[in-house]
Parts: structure tokens; C-alpha cells; sequence
């Protein structure tokens, strides 16, 4: 029997910038990659394109399919999809172990737009 979901979504909490006592701004340096969840990533071969929120239409690489109630990712978050599932290690030292791991990405970007439905999630990088 065929999964729905057979690939494994990770995302980037991208750093946070925050005002100091003296003014200046500082960057958080505690952003890391975490799982996100199950999905399906489709390639988009026939040269699709989607309208994003600013209104731009943009020619996407790939439609990624999550199930019901999925987390919301930001537009702008940086995603990774690969084959098999990545021990914690790995997610932890993202990386230090990408080398290692590179044949069983199915695609690396950023998400352009994130949409929840009611029967499943779509998200376009």
C-alpha cells in the first residue's frame, strides 16, 4: 500500500533580531532546523505558476502536500524535504551532516506560499 506521505518535511527557524539595552540591535543566534512533519513533495514539470501574497506570479519548483491541521510555515521560512527520515543528530547539526545526507534530499528552498485547506496543506518553494 502507497503512503499519502512518504517524505519528511524540515524547516529553519531563521534567527531573531532583538533591541538591546542600548539601543542596538542583536541577532539571536538560536535559529535551527526542526521537523516539521510527513508530506509529499510533487515536482512541478509543467512550469505552473502561482500568484504569491504581494501579487507577483511566480513559477514554482515544487508543490509539497501535508495532511489536514499541518503547522502553518511562514512564507520566507527555508525548507528541506528528503526521502528518509533524519536521526535527531542530524537535525541538531544540520550542517555538519547536509553532505552526508544530500542523497536523500528531493529539494531544498524557500517557501513562497502556504495555503490550509480542509482536506490537506499545500505549500510552493
Amino acid at each position: 500500500m502507497l503512503k499519502q506521505y512518504p517524505h519528511f518535511l524540515y524547516k529553519h527557524e531563521a534567527p531573531t533580531a532583538t533591541i538591546n539595552a542600548n539601543g542596538s540591535w542583536t541577532e539571536d543566534q538560536s535559529g535551527a532546523w526542526t521537523f516539521a512533519g510527513a508530506c509529499r513533495e510533487e515536482t512541478n514539470g509543467k512550469g505552473t505558476s502561482i500568484t504569491t501574497a504581494d501579487g507577483r506570479a511566480l513559477v514554482f519548483s515544487s508543490l509539497i502536500q501535508m495532511p489536514v491541521g499541518a503547522e502553518r510555515i511562514s512564507e520566507g521560512t527555508e525548507v528541506a524535504i528528503f526521502d528518509t527520515e533524519l536521526p535527531a543528530e542530524a537535525v541538531q547539526n544540520f550542517d555538519a551532516y547536509f553532505e552526508t545526507y544530500r542523497p536523500h534530499l528531493r529539494i531544498k528552498g524557500i517557501n513562497h506560499k502556504f495555503d490550509s485547506g480542509r482536506l490537506h496543506c499545500r505549500m510552493w518553494i
